[in-house]
């Protein structure tokens, strides 16, 4: 088992705040989880306290784990920050919560562990062919949920547009490519929106949207510094950079989830493994 002091992120292979809380808890309580990494591999991993240096959170629904009884004393003895993915594009979303019911999350996340240890993510911006045969192009939702999020005091937007893998090319939604000369123009867009809300945009993997937009920040979705400065149990230590894939600017961390089973969200544009 490994005892050496990280930071533990749950999860971007799954929902586990979701779809995993009770054996997540479970295993916080008994201090210690194995979880399933695929092709057979296996990994135990110490949850004490002096063993985690914080927890990064990820999740499409926040409701059931912010109300779990464990909750309160997670957030009293770790430090944790959450990335709240928060989007408008039900064809593509078709088993997540109602968008009102998810901002009434997001706001009740906020007061409990303050906004600056919540992070929204806007992501990934789409273009895809609806029933109707109709192009849509996702990007018009962020302006309606921009001043009712920045008004919570959320201040950190990640972003990203859709990646074309193989996949993807499976699911039952035809999506449609967005060229350079659009993912640009749309984002100078966002940009003057955010800078009017006073929220910074930062770009996940598409290394050319920072470079030709300037203002907009690549995207370190696990930060060293903002891990640093959310610090509050003395516990932080100096972690490398430990990219993921292509254009990915993370910090080290160790992911707990596994890509087994399935997503029950179905997101048809899921890069992971979801149930559709």
């Amino acid at each position: 088992m490994e005892t050496k002091p990280q930071y533990i992120s749950a999860s971007r292979r799954c929902d586990l705040p979701r779809f995993a809380l009770q054996p997540f808890f479970s295993a916080w309580r008994s201090g210690e989880i194995t979880y399933d990494r695929g092709w057979g591999r296996s990994y135990t991993l110490s949850l004490r306290p002096e063993d985690v240096c914080g927890f990064i959170f990820w999740s499409k629904d926040f409701s059931a784990f912010i109300t779990h009884p464990d909750f309160p004393e997670l957030l009293a003895s770790s430090n944790a920050v959450f990335h709240f993915t928060l989007n408008d594009c039900p064809d593509l979303e078709p088993r997540l919560p109602p968008l009102e019911q998810r901002l009434e999350t997001l706001e009740r996340l906020c007061d409990l562990v303050g906004p600056e240890r919540v992070f929204w993510r806007f992501d990934p911006i789409c273009n895809y062919v609806n029933g109707k045969r109709e192009a849509v192009f996702t990007d018009r939702a962020f302006y309606a949920l921009l001043p009712r999020i920045a008004r919570m005091g959320v201040s950190h937007c990640f972003f990203s547009f859709m990646s074309d893998y193989a996949k993807l090319r499976s699911r039952p939604v035809e999506f449609l490519d967005i060229g350079i000369e659009q993912r640009t123009a749309t984002a100078s867009e966002m940009l003057a929106a955010a800078r009017a809300e006073g929220m910074t945009l930062y770009n996940c993997c598409n290394t050319e949207v920072p470079a030709q937009v300037p203002g907009i920040q690549a995207a370190h979705c696990i930060d060293e510094s903002v891990l640093r400065e959310t610090d509050r149990f003395g516990m932080h230590r100096p972690i490398p950079p430990r990219p993921t894939r292509s254009g990915c600017g993370c910090f080290e961390s160790r992911d707990i989830g596994s890509y087994t089973p399935p997503c029950p969200h179905g997101c048809l544009y899921c890069y992971a493994n979801p149930q559709v």
